[in-house]
Parts: C-alpha cells; sequence; structure tokens
C-alpha cells in the first residue's frame, strides 16, 4: 500500500490505525482484504468530500495503463490490487472517528478486492475465458453492505451496531435483543438507496464502471 502524496500525517494515522483495527478484529475474509492492500501497490488517496462526493470511493489509479496490462501481461491478484486506489472523504475520519474510517475501508476494501478480481480474470481471459469476474453494481453493493454489517457485529460495540440499525445492515428483533445481518435490510437498501434490485435494474459491471476491455476487444 501506498499514499498518494501531500496527506496529512493524522490521516495517514488514523489510514493505518483502521487496517490495523480491520486485519485483528475483522472476519477472516476481511483479514485476507487487508493482507492484500498492505503486500500490494494499491494507492490511499485523502481528500475533501466536495472533490470525491462521498465518504470513499474505489477506482483505477490511470484506466489506460490498466488495459494496456490487460492486453500485454497476464497479472496475478496482487498485481492487479496495484491498479486500484482507494480514497477517503477527509470529513469522514474528522466527523466519524477511527470508526468511521475502519467503516470506509471495509466497505471500499471489499470493492478494491472485487475490482481486482476483475482486473486479473480480464488479464487470463486468453487462456481462462471461462473464468471472467465481471460483478454488476448490485452484486458489487451487496457485497460490501454484507461485509460491513459482518464487521460491525465483529467489533460488537453500539455505536458501530447503532450504525448498522440506521443503515438497514443490521437487525434486531425487540431493543434488548441481539444484533443480526439483516439480508432483507440491505436488499431494502440498495433498492431504496440505489434503485438497484436482483430481478430488476442490477446497475452496470465493475467492467463498465472502470472502463475495462478484455483482451479479446484488441
Amino acid at each position: 500500500m501506498k499514499f498518494d502524496n501531500g496527506i496529512d500525517r493524522k490521516y495517514r494515522r488514523s489510514v493505518e490505525e483502521a487496517l490495523g483495527v480491520i486485519a485483528e478484529r475483522g472476519t477472516d475474509e476481511q483479514k485476507v482484504i487487508v493482507r492484500h492492500i498492505l503486500g500490494s501497490e494499491m494507492t490511499v488517496r485523502v481528500k475533501p468530500v466536495a472533490e470525491i462526493n462521498a465518504s470513499g470511493i474505489t477506482g483505477l489509479i490511470d484506466p489506460t495503463v490498466t488495459n494496456e496490462k490487460i492486453a500485454e501481461e497476464r497479472l496475478g491478484l496482487r498485481e492487479a490490487f496495484g491498479e486500484v486506489f482507494i480514497a477517503i472523504a477527509e470529513e469522514t475520519i474528522d466527523t466519524g472517528g477511527q470508526r468511521g474510517c475502519e467503516g470506509t475501508f471495509v466497505h471500499e476494501g471489499r470493492h478494491a478486492y472485487d475490482f481486482a478480481r476483475t482486473i486479473e480474470s480480464f488479464s487470463k481471459a486468453d487462456v481462462n475465458p471461462l473464468s471472467i469476474f465481471d460483478p454488476t453494481l448490485y452484486e458489487l453493493e451487496l457485497e460490501a453492505h454484507r461485509t460491513s454489517g459482518e464487521y460491525m457485529l465483529c467489533i460488537d460495540r453500539e455505536e458501530y451496531l447503532h450504525e448498522g440499525l440506521h443503515l438497514m445492515i443490521l437487525g434486531r428483533k425487540d431493543t434488548a435483543g441481539p444484533c443480526f445481518l439483516d439480508l432483507e435490510g440491505i436488499h431494502r437498501r440498495l433498492s431504496e438507496s440505489y434503485g438497484l434490485s436482483p430481478d430488476g435494474n442490477q446497475g452496470p459491471r465493475a467492467s463498465e464502471l472502470l472502463g475495462l476491455r478484455q483482451k479479446t476487444d484488441w
């Protein structure tokens, strides 16, 4: 992992601490993703929310370069991570603290993982055309919301659980009962907030979001 130039020390420290907590207390899946992030050339950016229009976003550092690599090379997953950036808003850290930073990197880290898998599969399409991985936006967000809820349950602190309940990621049968991952709530959130559904509009595929082209297109 590498940081973009000019990031304030307090933001760098917050990101490093958040990834450390996820690596220690997250699910097995989240620990694997953090290892890929830390062991790769993935870039972390910290920008004003007005610039990225979200608490965090994930994308390609340079789509042209990535497409050239897809056309000319066969990339491993760790190499594919190096094509990706995660940007977190300064305000996410300033107002949300470590909880906000952790939550963003759990959610966006899953996107980074899925984008890296897409890049890897496209680069190997000439030798493994049946294993193309190219999820829809619905599938991307379903996985990111699922893993976010699982992380909140792992941490099991009231402020994390409260956020999960507020976002409809977690459910609770009564105020004193335990929280659980609310898949129906996640589906409802994706429908109401994103306009996505498994049986209707699933949105663009990852390759369309990233501007990727398969080897066979060259």
